[in-house]
């Protein structure tokens, strides 16, 4: 197989993998009555389901984010 292909897909599965562990650990939080909570301005962020799409689509940004907000409980 192609390097490249082999490559991206391992990103992709990465990715994909983070994104998983980040729903799973906020819908844990949730169900103790700790949501992982973040506030960028107007918008604040405390569903699991929206945390695990935003490290979906851009992981590099928010999977610190997420994991900083999962600190200051």
């Amino acid at each position: 197989m192609n390097p490249f292909v082999t490559s991206v897909l391992l990103v992709v599965l990465v990715v994909g993998a983070a994104s998983l562990w980040v729903l799973q650990d906020a819908r844990s939080k949730v169900e103790r009555h700790r949501p992982v909570v973040a506030t960028i301005g107007d918008l604040t962020t405390d569903k699991p389901e929206v945390w695990a799409a935003l490290c979906l689509l851009a992981v590099v940004l928010f999977l610190p984010m997420y994991l900083v907000a999962r600190s200051a409980e």
